[in-house]
């Protein structure tokens, strides 16, 4: 009875073992294609979710072929929301040049707009205490750069 019950366990095991494994295999470049080009579908469509995971896919996967995507889709959402997070995004792709041309300029304002919609919306905010650290980080090295 106990090795069966063994057995059992070990197939369990084994099973989840299996799925973890198929989960965290990264995807081949044509299965990402296809991801970006059914959000890409849905976002055409007015699908604020699908603009939402182009945010998330830049954290993620962060793969400089598919910055240009991401960069619109999420330069849109910004300009419909007053999202922090997404601000904040945006000072990131404007500052790092991911998707666009590097713009301390335009990075500092997506910074200080995402600043202002996080301390507007107080406790209800979507940003951790890591991300406002980091904001408030940025703010200051890029207005140092910016107005010097």
């Amino acid at each position: 009875m106990s090795s069966i019950i063994f057995i059992f366990f070990l197939v369990i095991v084994c099973c989840l073992g299996w799925g973890l494994w198929l989960r965290r295999r990264p995807f081949s470049v044509e299965l990402r294609k296809q991801k970006y080009k059914d959000l890409e579908m849905r976002a055409k469509e007015g699908d604020v979710e699908a603009m939402y995971r182009f945010a998330e896919l830049y954290y993620t996967e962060h793969d400089e072929r598919f910055f240009p995507m991401i960069f619109k889709w999420v330069s849109i959402l910004a300009a419909q929301k007053k999202d922090p997070a997404v601000w904040l995004l945006m000072g990131d792709l404007y500052c790092a040049g991911h998707g666009t041309l590097r713009d301390a300029k335009r990075a500092l304002s997506c910074y200080e707009q995402a600043l202002s919609a996080d301390i507007v919306s107080g406790k209800n905010t979507d940003l951790s205490q890591e991300a406002h650290n980091h904001l408030e980080r940025q703010i200051i090295d890029l207005r140092k750069e910016v107005f010097q």
